[in-house]
């Protein structure tokens, strides 16, 4: 059990790992260098690749189907999610901002379900 002091130090501190975790997302740490070049990215653009979308609906099945929070860590998914993120760094770095752009608003979908696999943990 937390002492009054203990609780408080984690209350206080909360903001700041939460943060943290934000920033620290592929998706975030794409989106604020671009922000920086002066390019704008529409994370909201729809992604009108057959092949993406039906991997995302086969990924949000699983992940709706799983009854057992341990079960949902089996749900693959990271490996495109690096996939695209190393694909924005490797456009970034040659400046060809609608190629980063393209990989954000991929990284975007993998990201929305990496945020409900955590809601439902």
């Amino acid at each position: 059990m937390m002492s009054d002091n203990d609780h408080f130090g984690y209350c206080r501190y909360l903001p700041v790992i939460d943060a943290y975790r934000t920033l620290s997302t592929p998706l975030v740490e794409g989106n604020i260098p671009m922000q920086l070049e002066g390019a704008h990215v529409d994370e909201e653009q729809t992604v009108s690749d057959p092949e993406l979308l039906a991997e995302i609906m086969e990924i949000r099945e699983a992940v709706e189907e799983v009854a057992n929070p341990p079960a949902l860590q089996q749900i693959q998914f990271q490996e495109s999610l690096d996939h695209w993120s190393k694909s924005f760094e490797n456009a970034f770095k040659k400046r060809k901002f609608e190629e980063a752009i393209t990989s954000i608003q991929r990284m975007t979908y993998y990201s929305r379900i990496n945020e409900e696999i955590m809601r439902k943990l």
